[in-house]
Formats: structure tokens, sequence, C-alpha cells
């Protein structure tokens, strides 16, 4: 029995090391949850475009309304690949670039996107006049990319030909930006991941590179090795994940929309009922070394050059890196979620460039703020406050020590993070930390649901403030395991810690920027 189990722990290695060797890992669950949004434009009416799916109605008038109901948009709240959980690390939000250059069959800016209906099934040309879709509107393909959804994205991004409904793209890269850079201590914690909408495991090809350095404006100049993501799934060649349903996927009901440049709004071109699949790159499979500087990275399709340098990436119209008539066929196929954030294990926290710690707590009614940079003389840092974590005011800075005492914390509930900019005007952010009045934190109840659940389960935790936490379950022998929270819309769903926690009573803490929260919930394992 032993040698058999050695076997399998050498048979599970080798196919643990082919799977890094390849420079990615499958991502094997999804957890997930819908969150309330509402829309800046609720309705208006138009014709489908295209002789495709909508060709037989395309002179029939639609009425198009967004932000039905409260699932509105589909929050990734952690996934499971390379044998860890990884969650949304508290980073600078990344801006999304479409490079674009016009091909034969599309110029100018044209906009493809698809969304979730509220509809089971997205049929063509359906009955009724209604197209309602849970998300908001949006029609810039950029903006759609940068929203962190998994019920919406673009659709054959790098396809410029052959589209049967017409929905041919002129893009051939999308930089995902991390404009202050990320500071990773540990590369092999911390990373991205790709999400595709498509047929079970038939996802598709791309190539993807680091990019390693900024211009002054903003724009990357220097970029690492490509790698090559194949399509099809990660039980053939070790690269696309595609949970099952009982894993946290689900199958989306969408719409293709489509605004051409001389459009208004956002048209119905196509309908697609299909599931998604994701791969998971860290920073150490895209080359990235510890302390090595990462401003994100950039996709394109996988027909050019397979190893282009940094000086063939940059020209967008050397054909043979970006060659304008991709068909789907030859990997302009990419449906790419809009998920572009950076993530890390519980155990890891990702700071941007020169931020190498940022800690906080509430004394006497007054917030104590300590930080480090690594080199701070070549940059300034301004400590900023907010009480709702969007809008922010600078209260100390440009800072003159590592450290600042709050005494003007107001009552409840505040946000602080750091900006440093570098001489060359880059800023990056920290972290955002969360700390309460001594106050109001007790008067925060939370709850844990459901109470009673079965080894693996995921629970929810209710009422708190959107943040970052540390789960602490306790059992009645004082053993205790942790995992990490991540709370949007005052919401959480977590996986019980551990492989198994064996059956019995537990007892959850919380806390949040090294501050305990009052109270604790109950729990009864089976």
């Amino acid at each position: 029995m032993k040698n058999r189990l050695c076997l399998c722990m050498a048979a599970l290695g080798l196919i643990l090391f082919a799977q890094r060797a390849l420079g990615q890992s499958p991502i094997t669950s999804i957890s997930a949850s819908y969150q309330a949004q509402s829309s800046s434009i609720s309705s208006y009416s138009a014709t489908p475009v295209g002789s495709g799916a909508f060709g037989s109605c395309n002179t029939t008038n639609y009425t198009y309304t967004y932000s039905n109901g409260t699932s509105n948009q589909y929050v990734l709240n952690s996934f499971n690949a390379a044998g860890n959980a990884w969650l949304a690390a508290p980073a600078a939000a990344a801006k999304v670039r479409v490079r674009r250059v016009d091909n034969a069959n599309v110029t100018g800016s044209r906009n493809i996107v698809y969304m979730e209906t509220t509809a089971s099934t997205a049929n063509a040309c359906p009955a009724g006049s209604t197209l309602a879709f849970k998300p908001p509107y949006v029609d810039s393909m950029q903006l759609v990319l940068a929203t962190g959804m998994l019920n919406q994205g673009t659709d054959n991004l790098f396809t410029n030909a052959s589209n049967g409904d017409g929905n041919n793209n002129n893009i051939e890269r999308v930089d995902i930006i991390f404009s202050g850079g990320l500071n990773t201590a540990s590369p092999t914690q911390a990373g991205f991941a790709i999400f595709d909408r498509g047929v079970n495991n038939q996802h598709d090809p791309f190539r993807i590179v680091a990019i390693t350095s900024l211009d002054t404006n903003g724009d990357p100049n220097g970029f690492g090795a490509a790698k090559t993501c194949t399509g099809g799934n990660g039980s053939n060649n070790g690269s696309w994940g595609h949970p099952t349903t009982a894993q946290g996927n689900k199958q989306f009901a969408c719409y293709v929309l489509r605004k051409d440049v001389s459009d208004t709004r956002l048209r119905a071109s196509s309908k697609v009922n299909q599931e998604i699949g994701g791969v998971f790159y860290t920073f150490s499979d895209l080359g990235i070394s510890a302390g090595q500087q990462l401003y994100g990275y950039a996709l394109l399709g996988p027909d050019g050059v397979a190893n282009p340098s940094t000086a063939q990436l940059l020209n967008l119209n050397n054909s043979t890196v970006y060659p304008t008539t991709t068909t789907e066929a030859a990997g302009g196929g990419l449906d790419l979620v809009a998920v572009n954030s950076v993530f890390a294990t519980g155990s890891y926290v990702v700071l941007p460039v020169s931020i190498t710690s940022f800690t906080g707590d509430v004394k006497n009614s007054q917030a104590q703020l300590r930080w480090q940079v690594s080199d701070s003389r070549s940059t300034t840092v301004a400590l900023q406050r907010s009480s709702d974590g969007v809008s922010w005011n600078t209260v100390y800075g440009p800072a003159t020590d590592d450290s600042f005492t709050d005494r003007a914390m107001p009552s409840g509930t505040s946000y602080y993070r750091l900006v440093v900019a570098t001489m060359s005007g880059q800023s990056s952010y920290s972290q955002m930390l969360t700390l309460h009045q001594a106050s109001t934190i007790g008067d925060i109840s939370w709850k844990v649901f459901p109470t009673v659940v079965e080894k693996g389960q995921t629970i929810t935790l209710n009422g708190l403030t959107d943040g970052h936490y540390t789960v602490s379950f306790y059992n009645a022998s004082g053993s205790c395991r942790r995992t990490t929270a991540n709370v949007f819309s005052g919401q959480a769903r977590i996986g019980l810690p551990g492989t198994a926690l064996p059956a019995g009573v537990y007892w959850l803490s919380l806390s949040s920027a090294g501050k305990q929260l009052p109270g604790n919930g109950r729990l009864f394992i089976r």
C-alpha cells in the first residue's frame, strides 16, 4: 500500500511539474456571487446589426434594457489553481488599453462586447420586443475589460476576418497596465487570471507577455518573453482549466453587442450560451523575479512570431507579429472575460512598487499609521483618507517621516492609503487599510450563513464593511485555522480552511488591519 501511495504521489508530482513547465496552471474551481449595480443608461430602442444570427430580424426595433433586477454583475471572489486558493490582491486598479490597427474589414473604434441576459437561454431574433440584460450599460471594450466581472467581456478579440456575424475586430494587442508598478517579494505567490467564455474544454489560444517598463506617457516600452497558451483544456494540454458547475462554473446566456463608429448605442449581433474556462500565470511564470518591477501584462493573438522582441512588440504595424487577416480558426477567437486584476494567496499581499509595508491601528480614537518605502530619496509619499473607499482626501504629505497619527479621525469607519510619486511623475497606491473607531466598531453586527455545513462547503459572511479580513476558526480544544476574505458589497463567500476541518463546533472571529472585530459566529460542521 505504501509503495502504491508513493507511485501515486510521484505521478501527481510529474503532472504538476509538467503543468508548471508549460508556464501556467489550469483554474480548477471558481467562487463568485452577484452584486447589484445600477446603469447610467436604462433603456433605448435599436435594430440588430449584421446578416448572421440576427439577419432575419435586422429591421426589427428591440428595446434594450440594462441592470435588470439586483443580480447584475457576477463578481469573482476567489479561484483555485496550482494547489492554492487565490484572492484579489489589494493593489492599484489596472488600466486597460486596446491597441488597434485598421484592416480590410474594420477601421476606427468598433466596440464588440457580450453581456448576460435575464433570459434562461439566449435566442437569435427572440420573440417579443425586449432584450433585457443583467449588467449595466457599457459600450467601451476598454471599460468593460476593467470591470472585473465574469458575466461580461469581449467577443473574438483578435479576429480580423471571416466572422459569420460580421463581428470582426481591428485589435492586435490588449495592455493591462498597473501604472505605479507592482512589487513582488514572492513571485510564485501572485499572478494574473485569464478567463475565456467558450465551448466546454475548447478554449482559445493566445500569447501573453509581462510589461516590464513604461514610458513617460504611461504606455509599455519594455516586455518580457512571450508565453503561449494553447487552445483546448487542461486535461489534454495543461493550459486551460474548465471547472464543472459543481466547482463554481455556470452557463451564461449572453448576447454579443456591437457599436460601430456610426452607431449611437450597442446593438445585438449574435447570441451565445456558454460557460467559462480559466488559466493562471504567476509572476514567476511570466519571467518576473523577486523584487523585479512589473507593470502588468499584454495579450496578443497566437498566429504571429512566437517569441517577438520588445522592438517587434512595440511596432503594431509589424504584420509578422500582428497579422491583420487573423480568423477564428487561426486563433483569433479569444472571448476575453472582464477579469483583469492581481491575485495572491491568502498569506501574501502584493504591494505597488516602492511600498514595502503599510500598517495601522486605532488607539485613543486616533489612527496611528506606519509605512516604509524602498527608495525614499527618489519618491514622495502622501497619506490619504476616505469615508467610503472611493473619494479620497490627503491628510498628510508630502511626508517627512514614516508615520503619522490622524488625530482628526472621524467616528465610524475610515479607509487609508498611501500615494507614492516618483520623480518621473508616476504614482502608485498602497493597499487600503480599514480602521474603525472603538465606539463604532461595537455597532457592527456581522453574521455567518449557513451555520450548519458539510465538509468543504462554502459559507457566507454578511454585514461587513468592504475590505480585506482574516477569518479564524476555533474549536473547543483551542485549535485554530485561518483563512482570508475579501468583502464586496457587505458580503464575502469563503471556503472552509484546510483540506477538511474535523466535524464539530467552531467559533469564528474576524480581524481587519490588525484589529479584532467584536462578536463571533458559531458553525457546526457535520
